[in-house]
């Protein structure tokens, strides 16, 4: 998968901070994430970008084919990338709870 380039991360950083039209289903989170903020509902396709993209964050559950949150981000760089990640997800499978440290 290719990396965002500048404009798109741009848009991201613009999409986060305002309220996104369609999210994950905080009811259908994959029940394999870690608690926190973000996690991954069952909605996942596992086309592998939010891997790609935050690797610290973002991990395969082999038992049910989906992507799921394995750690949640600590630092402002693993907020930007999860944030990434939420933005461009293809089917919005991805979720964040309230507001993420410094997102």
């Amino acid at each position: 998968m290719t990396p965002m380039n500048f404009t798109q991360r741009e848009r991201c950083r613009n999409l986060a901070s305002e309220p996104k039209l369609r999210m994950a289903d905080s009811t259908n989170k994959v029940p394999t994430n870690v608690p926190g903020a973000y996690y991954v509902d069952t909605e996942c396709i596992d086309c592998d970008m939010c891997r790609e993209i935050a690797p610290a964050t973002f991990c395969l559950d082999d038992e049910l084919g989906w992507s799921r949150v394995y750690r949640q981000p600590s630092t402002a760089a693993e907020i930007e990338l999860a944030e990434e990640a939420l933005c461009g997800c293809p089917v919005d499978a991805i979720g964040r709870d309230g507001t993420a440290f410094g997102a």
